[in-house]
């Protein structure tokens, strides 16, 4: 073997023997590293689906002017079930009566004891509300009311600030939630909680006769509203 061989053989043995300690130096390293890492990726959670739905604070709470607190959480909540109120409107009177009211598409006539079965959704719950229900835009509902050619505007038949109508829910309420037109001309609310008068409703009295004599006209004379114990519920419109 001349001397250029065997000076090339010693320059690949020296470079195997480094090749040899460096992977003794650095294998250990290597598989330390490898070790470490499964640890650090099995220790990262995925984020919960409905914590990213949710962006309100989980103490954040919206106080309604009766002061009950809703959850903020509502808001984002496609699942909450927005509060519905169900109010019946009785007839008590002696005539047909008709209400219309400005979230009605018409006129709803109620014969003499019979019911207007109503439905009404909450304005302060933040939940989302459904796609097929646009209204009310306010808490209160005002109807103009009429009854045996008398009418009156402003009449409130529903109002979600009453402090009766937290028991009017459709869910979790007593099922006791009417608003009776009465016999005695008086508007009342009644629940649970009990009978409150929210006012008296103006029907004339028309007398034919005119000191005796008038009997025969067929259009009635003198007419006038009677006393009455409370205010008139909303405007005399005729």
């Amino acid at each position: 073997m001349n001397q250029t061989s065997q000076s090339g053989l010693n320059r690949w043995s020296r470079a195997t023997v480094l090749v040899a300690v460096a992977a003794a130096i650095l294998d250990p390293l290597l598989v330390a590293g490898d070790q470490r890492r499964p640890h650090a990726q099995a220790s990262l959670k995925p984020r919960r689906l409905d914590a990213a739905a949710n962006d309100s604070p989980k103490d954040c709470f919206i106080t309604d002017k009766n002061g009950r607190k809703w959850p903020c959480s509502r808001r984002n909540d496609p699942a909450a079930n927005i509060t519905v109120f169900y109010c019946r409107i009785e007839n008590h009177l002696g005539a047909e009566m008709y209400v219309d009211c400005d979230n009605y598409i018409m006129p709803y006539f109620v014969d003499p004891g019979k019911t207007l079965y109503q439905r009404y959704i909450s304005v302060f719950d933040p939940a989302p509300r459904p796609d097929f229900n646009v209204g009310p835009t306010g808490p209160k509902v005002t109807c103009e009311w009429g009854c045996d050619g008398n009418r009156m505007t402003g009449m409130v038949v529903w109002d979600e600030q009453w402090p009766e109508a937290w028991s009017c829910r459709k869910d979790g309420g007593d099922g006791n939630c009417q608003l009776v037109f009465e016999s005695n001309r008086e508007v009342v609310l009644v629940t649970t909680a009990g009978r409150r008068v929210l006012g008296d409703v103006a029907i004339k009295e028309c007398r034919k006769n005119w000191w005796g004599y008038g009997g025969w006209l067929p259009f009635g004379l003198g007419c006038t509203y009677p006393k009455h114990a409370h205010s008139y519920y909303g405007e005399v419109k005729s």
